[in-house]
């Protein structure tokens, strides 16, 4: 059965956001944003809703002919109620009720107004104010604005449309600042609230106050916001200069930042504008910027790059420095295996870097539809009980495991009800403020009994909540119960302590299949004709044999009938 929402759904749900807002966060909001939540109080409900729905549309400009709700019965009535509170302004474009102040049509900006209105809509008002459309028929659209706006200049007619009354949102700069404190980012919106509402997710239930918020002062928040209008110019034209995206590094905030939430956002923002001026055969502005970055990929890309200037000591040194201190380990892998082969080209001693290959068979099948992973786990279901779980049985164990210590209440891991995950669960030093409750958590990887109580009630307690390791989907009872009696704590133990070390990277990479024979168990990895092991496969595979945890990887031929 479908779930209707309620016709004011978006009321309740934007009213608990400035709720939010108001009460975590008062002492940062400034005159203007207060202001805001002032006025938007003694709106008439008809007019709050008009007032969102217009800010959850694109743009500032519309025509209130085009902005029907069958909530909301009298647009304009709710209209006026906005404009005299300042959070909007009405420009009647024909002779409208005595009864209404509009703000004069002389000085409506035409150029915000262009795209109210399509190209036929235009044509036909040219002709209405005498002048012959025909020889802008042919333009495109951005060569028939242009010359719009060179026609209004010598006929203000044009803006005229007859029985027209146009609506300009005020105060819509106050929402990004709203949805930065309440999201973390200016980028997710209200339907937020939607997906919880229709039953879609369900989250966590943490403590939002003014302990947990993220920001702590307004020129922390200033510098965000400065920030994110910065970067939203950002485009693919933009992209395609090498001037451009250099000008844009030099205004970015300096990196490191004392913020270190904002220090990680300019990071990611340097290193998709080096990759590109790597792209666009400019790596020397691309390893400058990589060299004000300390995340991955940026050592590697710098290695890279010096090594194809013809300056290999310099790429083998930096390779050195990743290998004695490295932030992951597909920095260390790369670093290794790059090294080695620059070295041998320049006839330099490098010592090689460890291989290792993991027990292999060949394994011959009758294709069906079901997916080359589903055949093979057919096959092997004749030795034991077998399952296609891939990255959610560890990741799912590991999730209920520690759901106390991702949900923590730590200072700035959660500003709105919506995270499936902790803002910092990826940064390096995640676990420190979290210590206390890592400690007890990992006591009952001390005790298989205490281990399997604890996993069944906390999939009882928790089921279908939202976390970022545990796929409710792909993870059931049934494949619990057998992990919990086939797979030794001390498995467990490694498997999670290599996860702890790159929540990012760590959490895929795990073998397809698991088979639970009546004594053991085993991973196995298939790959399908012309498929081979990924990098974090590798390493995943190398990480159980340092460890005994039984694996293979099954490399899979159709069998041909004919």
């Amino acid at each position: 059965m479908e779930l209707e929402l309620p016709k004011d759904y978006y009321l309740t749900n934007f009213n608990e956001l400035i709720h939010t807002i108001a009460s975590a966060y008062s002492d940062l909001l400034d005159d203007t944003e207060q202001h805001f939540l002032s006025q938007f109080a003694q709106l008439t409900e008809q007019s709050k809703m008009l007032y969102i729905r217009m800010l959850t549309r694109k743009g500032e400009w519309f025509r209130i002919n085009k902005l029907r709700y069958e909530e909301i019965p009298d647009t304009l009535d709710a209209a006026v109620g906005l404009e005299q509170h300042g959070l909007l302004a009405i420009y009647h474009l024909h002779d409208g009720p005595d009864n209404i102040t509009a703000t004069q049509s002389s000085d409506l900006p035409l150029e915000n107004i262009l795209k109210l209105y399509n190209k036929s809509e235009w044509l036909h008002q040219l002709r209405a104010c005498g002048i012959d459309p025909a020889p802008l028929k042919p333009l495109k659209r951005e060569e028939l604005d242009a010359q719009i706006l060179q026609l209004a200049a010598q006929h203000p007619a044009l803006i005229h449309f007859p029985n027209e009354t146009l609506l300009s949102l005020k105060s819509s700069a106050v929402f990004n600042t709203f949805k930065l404190l309440y999201f973390g980012n200016p980028h997710q919106d209200l339907t937020e609230f939607v997906l919880r509402e229709l039953g879609l997710y369900r989250f966590e239930n943490y403590a939002i106050d003014q302990y947990t918020r993220s920001f702590t002062n307004r020129t922390q928040l200033q510098a965000h916001l400065d920030f994110y209008a910065l970067i939203e110019p950002i485009d693919d034209t933009l992209l395609q200069s090498s001037q451009l995206i250099t000008h844009l590094a030099t205004q970015l905030p300096p990196t490191p930042n004392p913020d270190r939430l904002l220090d990680r956002r300019v990071q990611g923002v340097k290193l998709r504008l080096a990759r590109q001026l790597e792209r666009l055969k400019h790596p020397t502005e691309a390893l400058a910027l990589y060299q004000q970055c300390s995340t991955p990929p940026a050592r590697e890309r710098s290695a890279r790059i010096l090594v194809s200037a013809n300056k290999a000591q310099a790429g083998l040194s930096l390779c050195q420095e990743i290998i004695a201190q490295p932030r992951n380990e597909a920095e260390s892998q790369f670093a290794e295996g790059f090294a080695y082969r620059t070295a041998r080209k320049h006839s330099i001693e490098w010592p090689a870097p460890s291989q290792y290959k993991p027990p292999q068979q060949i394994l011959t099948l009758q294709q069906t539809d079901q997916g080359v992973e589903a055949d093979s786990a057919t096959h092997f279901s004749q030795f034991g009980d077998c399952y296609f779980v891939e990255n959610s049985l560890f990741n799912g164990l590991f999730g209920l495991l520690y759901w106390q210590v991702i949900f923590a209440p730590i200072k700035g891991a959660f500003t709105n009800p919506f995270q499936i995950r902790p803002h910092d669960l990826h940064e390096t030093d995640f676990l420190i403020p979290r210590q206390e409750t890592l400690a007890t958590a990992n006591q009952y990887l001390n005790k298989q009994q205490h281990f399997n109580d604890l996993i069944k009630q906390r999939w009882a307690d928790k089921v279908g909540i939202t976390n970022r390791f545990v796929n409710w989907q792909c993870l059931d009872l049934a494949i619990i119960d057998h992990a919990l009696q086939k797979i030794p704590l001390a498995h467990l133990k490694i498997i999670f302590q290599r996860i702890w070390k790159d929540t990012r990277a760590n959490c895929s990479g795990f073998p397809d299949l698991i088979l639970f024979t009546d004594s053991s168990y085993e991973l196995i990895e298939i790959k399908g004709p012309g498929d081979t092991l990924q990098a974090n496969q590798l390493r995943w595979m190398k990480h159980f044999h340092q460890h005994k945890i039984p694996h293979q990887v099954v490399h899979v031929e159709w069998r041909n009938d004919d």
